[in-house]
């Protein structure tokens, strides 16, 4: 689907590259995000109004994307090719971005919502959809070593990416890039992790997710890249 590759292009690169900065601005608390953890070692939990909930751990601090939208949804609009892209363009939502340590490792939580953009996913645009997730980071990221599987969770299906990847602009520094995708009944939400140490792809992956319903369970498993697919 290509207004996901257009719109990640745009957003989501753009939005981990940001991220790592101060211009970054620490997010208001919200009903939806209980960061109030007796200690570090406690997750701290974002519940999405898309049926999915998701935990953390809750010395990472939240950022308030908000302000890279309006640019980088221009930009968007203005590469559009067509009347679903320029829609899409106004319906992806950079639901939950966090970023933790120096230099900063960031995870985002995007989602598309499929009324607002008048284009319903079935289960076999999974991998096309998330592919253009990845493509986010290509414009920012020198990628290589690339790999790809996918994995269930509960009754739901996950297309993941994990690479390695050097800023273009600091092609000496290296971070590990993973992606992770899965269709909800309402819109797609993928996971998108730029991470500057172990710990910090260990954070994204362990953090236990609930999809419409079904049990918790980490966000992915050892197991993921049993059933390789590209």
């Amino acid at each position: 689907m290509r207004v996901s590759i257009l719109l990640l292009l745009l957003l989501a690169g753009e939005a981990c590259v940001q991220a790592q900065t101060p211009a970054g601005n620490p997010a208001p608390a919200t009903s939806t995000q209980s960061q109030a953890a007796a200690t570090k070692s406690d997750p701290a939990l974002f519940a999405s109004e898309a049926d999915y909930s998701y935990s953390y751990p809750a010395d990472w601090e939240v950022v308030d994307a908000k302000p890279m939208l309006p640019v980088e949804r221009l930009k968007a609009e203005q590469s559009a090719t067509s009347d679903v892209e320029r829609k899409g363009a106004s319906c992806v939502e950079i639901q939950l971005m966090i970023r933790h340590g120096d230099p900063k490792s960031v995870i985002l939580v995007m989602y598309l919502d499929f009324k607002c953009v008048g284009v319903e996913l079935k289960q076999s645009d999974l991998a096309s959809a998330g592919m253009g997730m990845s493509k986010g980071l290509t414009k920012s990221f020198n990628i290589k070593e690339a790999k790809y599987g996918a994995y269930k969770l509960g009754s739901h299906t996950f297309w993941i990416e994990r690479a390695e990847g050097s800023p273009t602009e600091n092609p000496e520094k290296s971070y590990s890039l993973e992606t992770t995708c899965s269709i909800l009944k309402k819109g797609l939400v993928c996971w998108l992790g730029m991470a500057a140490s172990p710990d910090a792809i260990t954070a994204l992956e362990s953090g236990k997710v609930s999809l419409e319903g079904d049990p918790q369970s980490a966000l992915v498993p050892a197991s993921a890249f049993q059933l390789a697919s590209k």
